[in-house]
């Protein structure tokens, strides 16, 4: 005779009850989505969902959704198929360890420099006015104070979060991450542009900013630009991507590199599903 689960007899038995206490537990999860394959989709599915970003024109204009693009930065850290790829977007970095229990941005989110361009939950912002937040429709100027607030279409009734540089007080590692999300709004949450050539600085503040043109963006309090962290790049779960700070880059000639060069915006349509 051959003994098995459903041989109710000692260690049998206690084998078979195991076994339908595991899926019992495993059907109520499941009916809960409370399944670590469920949470990760269901985190993919509202922050990787395509946002058309409206049509501001050609300037960018307050209440707009906008990204905030390194386009002149490479977009992997090692070379393709022999063809180098170049477009960063600034995004929002839901790491492991908090999949378990967040499923939407939230606050202290860690930001990064994402290869995905493509308009999404993540990457997109919506740009206000630090002196009037109520203000829609009105274009920025070179030399306005604005902020990055993060829409959190998951969870609309939650706290506001914003983009916001915490400075250091001591001396800290290269490769730390400072820009996060955070519900707090204060002066560290506030940034400023202005052109990115020195001969246009002086007659270009105060002018409209275009979409799509090459700018300096500093942050207001610690008086530095916005830069990516090319040489920080690590695996996240939305796979490689690469840090971003506040840190001037400046070469021989007093020009900023790279690093520092980004691109707001506003005037990109998502692609249609048919």
């Amino acid at each position: 005779m051959n003994y098995n689960n459903s041989v109710l007899i000692g260690n049998w038995s206690e084998e078979r009850l195991k076994n339908e206490y595991e899926f019992k537990l495993f059907l109520r999860k499941r009916d809960r989505r409370e399944l670590l394959l469920q949470r990760s989709r269901t985190l993919f599915s509202n922050l990787l969902r395509e946002r058309p970003l409206a049509i501001s024109g050609t300037y960018v204009q307050y209440g707009f959704n906008v990204q905030v693009v390194a386009s002149d930065m490479p977009a992997k850290a090692k070379i393709a198929n022999g063809k180098q790829q170049y477009g960063l977007a600034m995004s929002i970095l839901v790491r492991e360890r908090q999949v378990d229990y967040v499923q939407n941005i939230c606050d202290d989110c860690l930001m990064t420099m994402s290869p995905i361009v493509t308009p999404c939950c993540r990457n997109t912002f919506v740009i206000i006015s630090a002196e009037n937040e109520n203000v829609y429709g009105t274009e920025m100027k070179y030399g306005d104070e604005f902020l990055l607030k993060a829409e959190n279409y998951g969870e609309p009734e939650a706290a506001p979060l914003y983009v916001r540089y915490s400075t250091s007080s001591t001396p800290a590692p290269a490769d730390r991450m400072p820009m996060r999300l955070s519900t707090v709004k204060d002066s560290n949450c506030r940034f400023t542009t202005m052109p990115l050539l020195p001969r246009d600085r002086l007659e270009g503040l105060g002018s409209p900013v275009k979409t799509g043109a090459k700018l300096i963006i500093k942050n207001c309090v610690a008086d530095k630009s916005l830069c990516v962290m090319n040489q920080n790049w690590m695996q996240t779960f939305f796979g490689p991507e690469c840090g971003v700070t506040c840190r001037n880059y400046i070469d021989i000639h007093g020009r900023y590199t790279a690093e520092n060069v980004f691109t707001l915006v506003s005037d990109v349509e998502t692609k249609t599903k048919d």
